[in-house]
């Protein structure tokens, strides 16, 4: 009997350290992929930390902006009619001619269009739009298409038309005080 005793001791001792193994084994298993997990969040964080650091300095660069734009002031014409007397007389001033004129109206948001074709000198064109930045009220040019006049519009043969001078086509905006506004 004592033989057995020894037999089933070893054989519990043998399944205590196998089991000691085995339990080690996986819990070294367990403890990789743990680790593999922990870098690739580790790896996540540190990306999601750059890419919050670069919308913070995005956020900061849009607030600085709108900032900015808050500190701008718009000056509003008073009617329709002044937008487009004012726009004329800028042009007139600066003697290039008006071929067509197109008033626009005014929109549901209060922005007056005016659509000219213009010709004249170019450096006369640059000049009529550095005048529109003078305006009393803020306009914005929407659409500006210069070209070359053709001679055949200045004269019948082409012979005797002008040098440097342009035609152009242009439309120009501004908001117009909605109460006094003609639509």
């Amino acid at each position: 009997m004592k033989d057995n005793k020894v037999t089933v001791l070893t054989l519990l001792f043998f399944l205590l350290c196998a089991s000691l193994i085995g339990g080690v084994w996986f819990l070294d298993k367990r403890v990789r992929d743990l680790q593999e997990q922990y870098d690739e969040v580790e790896q996540r964080r540190v990306d999601l930390n750059g890419a919050t650091g670069a919308l913070m300095e995005q956020k900061k660069v849009f607030t600085e902006a709108f900032n900015e734009l808050d500190n701008y002031h718009v000056n509003v014409a008073s009617d329709d009619m002044n937008f487009y007397a004012n726009v004329q007389q800028a042009v007139q001033d600066k003697g290039v001619e008006i071929l067509s004129t197109r008033q626009q109206g005014v929109n549901a948001e209060g922005v007056g269009a005016i659509s000219m074709t213009l010709r004249g000198d170019y450096y006369d064109m640059v000049q009529v739009l550095a005048a529109w930045r003078s305006l009393p009220m803020t306009v914005r040019v929407v659409n500006l298409t210069v070209r070359q006049n053709e001679p055949s519009r200045d004269s019948g043969n082409g012979k005797n038309a002008p040098l440097g001078r342009v035609e152009a086509d242009v439309t120009v905006e501004a908001i117009v005080a909605a109460n006094n506004s003609r639509r």
